[in-house]
C-alpha cells in the first residue's frame, strides 16, 4: 500500500511548515507507523502517527516553535498528526530509558515527557514503518524486545482496557459525544482485538485486519459485535443492531472477554 493522498498532503504541509518555522538543521527524518505501516487507512477514523528524528534535543525556544507548527497543522486538517521528536540514536535504545522529549498528542497538544507507549512505536517502526524523509528505516538500528512488548501489551490490557470495560457499565450510547460515537465503539472493539492478535500470533497488525482475524479466531458469540466494529470503522454495509443498549452491552462484554482472556483476571462489571 502506498501512502494515501490525504496522508501525503498532510505530511507535505507539515514539512513545509517545518522548513518555514524551524532551524534548517533540526529535522533529520520523518517516519510513519500505526495502521498505515500495516497497509490500512480508514478515511473516517484513521490518525497519522509519526516519529520525527532531530539533530539535537530541542531547547525551550524550539519547543515553542514546534508547538506553533502543530497548532497551524491542526487548523489545516482535522486528521490527527501525533508523534514524538527523538534523536536517531534514541531508536537503538530501550524507549523506557529515554529522557523527556517533545511529543504531540491530540493533534496539536505538545508535551515534553516520556511515554510508555513508545514501546509499541519502536516495534511498529521496526516491523513496518514508512520513511517520508531521512534515512530509510532499514538503515537505522531500532531496539526491539519481544518479551518486553508482550509484557507491555498485557499490562495495557490489565489497566487501560480493564478500566474501559468497567467504565462501559456506567454509560449509555447517548452519553457518548455524537461526533465520536462511531470511533469510540469501533475503537473499543477493534483496538482490543488488535492487542489480543499480537499476543496470540506474535504479529502486529491494523485494527480492521484484527477484526477480520477475530471472525476466524473468536467464538460465534462475538461475530456480530466484531462485524459492527468493522462497519463503524469502514462505513461499509449496514448495522445489525436496532438497539443501542444491546450494542453497548456487546461491546462491554467483548472487551471484558478479551481482558479476562489475556490477563487471567475477571473484569468487575
Amino acid at each position: 500500500m502506498g501512502v494515501p493522498a490525504p496522508v501525503r498532503e498532510l505530511c507535505d504541509r507539515y514539512l513545509s511548515l517545518v522548513e518555514r518555522e524551524l532551524p534548517p538543521d533540526l529535522l533529520t527524518g520523518l517516519y510513519l507507523h500505526g495502521g498505515l505501516a500495516f497497509g490500512e487507512w480508514a478515511p473516517r477514523q484513521s490518525d497519522v502517527d509519526f516519529l520525527a528524528t532531530v539533530s539535537r534535543r530541542p531547547d525551550a525556544g524550539e519547543v515553542e516553535m514546534l508547538r506553533g507548527v502543530h497548532a497551524e497543522l491542526a487548523e489545516f486538517s482535522p486528521v490527527r498528526f501525533d508523534g514524538p521528536y527523538v534523536l536517531a540514536d534514541d531508536l537503538a535504545c530501550d524507549p523506557r530509558t529515554l529522557p523527556e522529549t517533545p511529543e504531540v498528542i491530540n493533534s496539536g497538544e505538545l508535551l515534553v515527557h516520556t511515554s510508555a507507549m513508545w514501546m509499541v512505536l519502536w516495534h511498529e517502526l521496526a516491523r513496518g514503518g514508512i520513511t517520508i524523509r531521512g534515512p530509510e528505516l532499514s538503515t537505522l538500528k531500532i531496539w526491539t524486545d519481544e518479551q518486553a512488548l508482550r509484557e507491555y501489551t498485557v499490562g495495557n490490557l490489565d489497566t487501560y482496557w480493564r478500566r474501559n470495560a468497567e467504565g462501559l457499565t456506567r454509560v449509555t450510547v447517548a452519553d457518548l459525544p455524537a461526533n465520536e460515537r462511531d470511533y469510540i465503539l469501533s475503537h473499543c472493539i477493534l483496538a482490543s482485538a488488535r492487542l489480543h492478535h499480537l499476543l496470540a500470533t506474535g504479529d502486529m497488525t491494523a485494527k480492521s485486519r484484527a477484526g477480520r482475524w477475530g471472525l476466524t479466531h473468536y467464538a460465534p458469540r462475538w461475530h456480530r459485535v466484531l462485524t459492527e466494529g468493522l462497519h463503524l470503522r469502514d462505513a461499509e454495509g449496514t448495522s445489525s443492531y436496532d438497539d443501542d443498549t444491546a450494542l453497548l452491552a456487546d461491546v462491554r462484554d467483548f472487551l471484558a472477554h478479551i481482558v479476562e482472556t489475556t490477563t487471567g483476571k475477571p473484569v468487575v462489571t
